[in-house]
């Protein structure tokens, strides 16, 4: 699909004696989205903003060195070897060495004089370049202005880091005129160089608004910036899998700030020549965590954090480490690091507690090729909402858009439905851009991706069987239910949810696989195994398998049944 964008000039900072003005220019093709107010720390904003820019730049992925410049060198080489071979006789040899010195003197001499316009073609280069990038490949972070506070999201060039910095109204001495709403902003390398610029003595104005920063032309188009950007079909997607997978169960550890600087020094200063690269999380129950760096084993003791009161000891290996190195920049700013877990080969989310002003969450993929926005990594498979109506999937749409921000239990309460129901319509609404969840507050907030209003028609094709078994594998899942063939061998209640173990036939054959889990109230998965070939390759790092979700499928149907239909 294409992204449209349209803003009035471009973002940027005018920097004063006394005051400096920071403003964005959004969207003007969404709804009318504004913002006014004085920054109280612009250091912490600044460093925010900056970490931010750097994970909308960066790109993890694999680049093979470019050896074109080396190949001419050697071919070069080789030519000037040659022609001496070809060389007969004594005076005829010293006669190519004096042209060979005198040529590399003429060159040296024409480089000198050619110096400046080098120059100059080099920064048109770069600025054609820059702007390319940026209209080609970067994709303008999405805000969001809610009642409390303003919110920035952003993927990675290579889609495998997730980051959103909450800028609360108390990181404001004074907050003038908004208007809440989600549009994009225009976020240049300009404007990031211009906001390294901002220091605690100036007072700093923070404003966006569709006019944005502006110069004045004679011609009014002129001041225009259009973007027309081709993303991917799945773009979406990488917003339900980070918030499906930010509603999971996770493992909750606190990092104290001189131990995350000791990850972080250590990995910039040491390379891995060979594999395992993993960073490893060891939890012992009675013992405080500690984190192992591979292949060296180096062992870094969290001392400063709580001791871990989990039932059993707990390893957890997370793969492409190197961008955990986004979050370093906030440490001088940041009083603490809370790490959640989802398990081996998972997305780890890392939220920096920048004080009661502000959050930033990183939410890291589990390594950087199995990025979010793949096809691959179905981390909304380990969620289960319950069914509901599309006229109660409208009626909490309209309630979050009216109260922007809320827990499933207020929902449930301002809409009258149940709090299962409440949380599987906000499940439903995260998975079509509408609402997001916000790992730090712990509650629901209204996020419209999409221009286009969400309509009765859109959530009664959300909410359709076709849409809830649109995965194959989901699709095998009800398909082996429908045929009878899952078995439920022991359920088992635990503080929280059940453990659930079970044979499961597959289809086409006579093979019988034995899946089990631990799943929650809600019906979230917290762990699950299977013995099916599938789990022995991938474990969970891309969903689980059709047999456990076939179980799943039996406990919740077995669930609803003894409770009513009243459970999540």
């Amino acid at each position: 699909m294409i992204l449209q964008t349209r803003y009035a000039g471009t973002s940027g900072v005018i920097n004063g004696m006394a005051v400096a003005h920071l403003a964005f220019a959004t969207n003007m093709l969404r709804e009318p989205t504004l913002f006014e107010g004085t920054l109280a720390q612009p250091l912490l904003m600044r460093e925010a903003m900056g970490a931010l820019h750097g994970v909308v730049v960066s790109d993890h992925r694999y680049h093979p060195r470019d050896r074109l410049a080396f190949f001419a060198w050697l071919a070069e080489q080789d030519r000037a070897f040659l022609a001496g071979l070809a060389a007969k006789g004594q005076k005829a040899r010293q006669r190519a060495e004096a042209i060979n010195v005198r040529l590399a003197e003429l060159d040296e001499a024409r480089e000198h004089r050619l110096r400046p316009f080098h120059a100059a073609r080099r920064r048109y280069f770069d600025y054609a370049y820059e702007l390319e990038y940026e209209l080609q490949y970067l994709l303008d972070p999405v805000i969001t202005v809610h009642p409390d506070e303003i919110s920035f999201e952003a993927f990675s060039r290579d889609q495998s880091t997730y980051a959103r910095l909450a800028a609360r109204h108390e990181l404001f001495a004074k907050v003038g005129h908004f208007e809440c709403g989600t549009t994009n902003i225009d976020f240049s390398a300009r404007l990031a160089t211009e906001m390294q610029r901002m220091r605690s003595y100036r007072d700093t104005r923070f404003t966006f608004d569709p006019g944005g920063f502006t110069v004045a032309h004679a011609d009014v188009s002129a001041a225009h910036k259009e973007k027309k950007i081709e993303l991917p079909e799945s773009w979406v997607m990488g917003f339900l899998q980070v918030h499906s997978t930010m509603t999971l169960e996770l493992t909750r550890l606190r990092i104290a700030l001189v131990d995350m600087y000791n990850v972080c020094r250590f990995l910039r200063r040491r390379k891995a020549r060979k594999s395992p690269r993993a960073l490893r999380y060891e939890l012992t129950p009675g013992q405080v965590p500690r984190v192992v760096l591979e292949p060296w084993e180096h062992v870094i003791e969290l001392a400063s954090s709580p001791v871990y009161d989990g039932p059993a000891f707990k390893s957890v290996r997370t793969w492409g480490r190197d961008r955990l190195q986004a979050i370093a920049r906030l440490l001088p700013v940041c009083r603490g690091v809370d790490v959640y877990l989802a398990g081996f080969g998972l997305p780890t989310i890392y939220v920096a507690d920048l004080g009661p002003a502000a959050s930033f969450t990183l939410a890291l993929s589990g390594w950087t090729d199995n990025d979010w926005t793949g096809t691959t990594a179905r981390f909304d498979l380990l969620t289960r909402p319950l069914t509901i109506s599309a006229d109660e999937l409208m009626r909490a749409y309209h309630a979050m858009r009216d109260v922007r921000v809320s827990t499933d239990a207020g929902l449930a309460q301002r809409t009258g439905l149940t709090v299962p129901q409440a949380r599987s319509a906000l499940s439903y609404l995260c998975q079509v851009g509408r609402a997001m969840y916000d790992l730090a507050g712990r509650t629901y907030r209204h996020r419209d991706l999409f221009a286009e209003p969400f309509t009765p028609g859109q959530a009664a094709a959300v909410v359709s069987p076709a849409a809830e078994e649109s995965d194959p594998r989901a699709n095998i899942a009800r398909e082996i239910v429908d045929s009878d063939n899952i078995r439920i061998i022991a359920r088992r209640p635990v503080p929280g949810g059940y453990k659930v173990s079970g044979s499961a036939k597959s289809m086409g054959d006579n093979t019988r696989h034995r899946p089990l889990f631990h799943i929650s109230a809600a019906g979230h998965l917290i762990e699950a195994e299977c013995s099916c070939a599938f789990y022995k390759k991938y474990k969970l790092t891309q969903g689980p398998c059709e047999h456990v979700l076939a179980l799943r499928l039996a406990h919740m149907t077995r669930l609803d049944s003894e409770k009513g239909g009243t459970t999540g």
